[in-house]
């Protein structure tokens, strides 16, 4: 079963955490085995909450890219841009549609 991860955040600085996820994908993390895409979203009505939303192939997959040191290290980066502690939600996905 897919899974999806979403961490909700507020962060005051858009360009360094837009910055910090690009640098993610460029640095060839995204290959981590399982990861299927993801997103940076922010909220219309709430200024300066996003959610990073990371689509994996099963629940599995994201628990192991939770333990790969780049993804420790890249968290740990995160967690310096944020204002506060972060919601993580953990998502199984039923069914998907529109595309």
């Amino acid at each position: 079963m897919q899974f999806t991860q979403h961490i909700v955040f507020y962060a005051s600085d858009e360009e360094a955490v837009k910055s910090l996820v690009e640098e993610w994908e460029n640095d060839g993390s995204t290959d981590a085995p399982g990861f299927l895409g993801g997103r940076l979203l922010r909220f219309r009505d709430k200024p300066g909450r996003y959610v990073l939303q990371a689509d994996f192939d099963s629940w599995e997959s994201a628990e192991a890219n939770n333990d790969r040191r780049e993804t420790e290290e890249w968290s740990q980066r995160l967690s310096k841009l944020i204002d506060g502690e972060p919601k993580y939600e953990n998502l199984d996905v039923l069914a998907d549609f529109g595309g």
